[in-house]
This record gives structure tokens, C-alpha cells and sequence, in this order.
């Protein structure tokens, strides 16, 4: 199971809209994103920190961090948040989120990785649905990715239909209806202080 939960941060509900050919633009940017993790992961001769901060360059052209962190508040806290709370929330949201990528993603072994068709949901979204292939077993998962002027980016990963930044989404509302904006930002500041211990 630590295995299959390390997907939440690589794969993406299959809408009723056009499919398009594999090898589209954002396809090809997945596949060779999703190769080099795979080089790094069996790479022998680099220490666990290298291939963190390899893989933490990866996750940075790959994920589009600023509108996942936007999506994982929501509409209705994002607009109460002023400008300093958003760039702070941000900020931790994207170190927290790689601390968890390179970990998860970590537990890679031989598993095998099948692309179906993308998706196009419109010429500036497109769903990837992917499979690992798991002692015997298909896992199903999404990729949501959105092109950017920096290009195609993730924004969101669904894996056996479970959203990741759905998820993020349901904790952050918890703690904002507890303990306020203030409140969850100092559980992400303690939280990254200690992931450093």
C-alpha cells in the first residue's frame, strides 16, 4: 500500500470528451518527465539528498504549484487570504509538497507504467489517464494538466479517482474553520521545520 500511495503524486476521471493521439504535446512532456524520475530513482551513484533535489527540478517543470496551491484553498479562502498570506501559504505549500513528492515517489521499484490516449477537454486543458501496473493489478490514474506560457503543466492528480488537491482541500478547510489563516499557516511552518529535523 506505501507503494500505491506514492502515486498520489505522479498519475490522474475520465471525462465524456475528445480523445486525442498519444504523442501529443503534453503527453510527450509526461512520458519524459515520468523517464527521467525513473533514471534518477535507479541511479545508484547519487546520494539520497542529489536525488532529491533532482527530483525536486523535475516536479518544478512538471507541477504547476502556484494555481494547485489556489485550488487546494478554494475560491472561498483564497479571496480571504491578503497578498503576504497567499505568498506565504504558497511558498509552504510548494516545499511541503515536494518534501512529500520525493518521498512517495521514492518507494518506486519496477513498477510499470502504461499511458492511454490523453483526453482534451478543451486547447488549454487535457487529461492524461495512465495505469501502474501493480503485482498483477492496474491502478488507475489521472493526470490533469494545463498549458501555461510556460507550457503544459499538472494541476491536479486523481488516483482511483481520489483527488489530490480535493484532498488537500478538505484538511485546509478543517484547520481554516478551527484555527483561522493564521492558525493553518503556523501548522505548515511547524511542519516544515519538521520535515528538517
Amino acid at each position: 500500500m506505501k507503494r500505491i500511495s506514492c502515486l498520489l503524486l505522479f498519475f490522474l476521471l475520465l471525462s465524456q470528451v475528445a480523445v486525442a493521439d498519444v504523442d501529443t504535446e503534453p503527453g510527450k512532456i509526461l512520458k519524459t518527465s515520468v523517464g527521467k524520475v525513473f533514471s534518477v530513482l535507479s541511479d545508484k551513484e547519487l546520494s539520497l539528498d542529489k536525488k532529491k533535489r533532482e527530483l525536486n527540478e523535475i516536479a518544478n517543470s512538471l507541477f504547476g504549484f502556484p494555481l494547485m496551491a489556489k485550488l487546494s484553498l478554494g475560491k472561498e479562502h483564497w479571496s480571504k487570504f491578503n497578498s503576504k498570506q497567499k505568498e506565504e501559504f504558497t511558498s509552504l505549500f510548494i516545499e511541503l509538497f515536494q518534501d512529500f513528492y520525493s518521498e512517495k515517489i521514492s518507494l518506486f521499484r519496477d513498477e510499470k507504467v502504461v499511458f492511454d490516449p490523453p483526453i482534451i477537454e478543451n486547447e488549454k486543458k487535457v487529461q492524461i489517464p495512465t495505469g501502474v501496473l501493480y503485482n498483477g493489478k492496474r491502478v488507475s490514474i489521472l493526470y490533469k494538466m494545463f498549458k501555461t506560457k510556460n507550457g503544459w503543466k499538472i494541476y491536479d492528480i486523481e488516483v482511483e479517482g481520489v483527488s489530490l488537491i480535493k484532498t488537500y482541500r478538505s484538511q485546509y478547510h478543517h484547520v481554516l474553520k478551527n484555527d483561522k489563516i493564521e492558525g493553518l499557516l503556523t501548522k505548515m511552518r511547524e511542519q516544515k521545520e519538521n520535515k528538517k529535523l
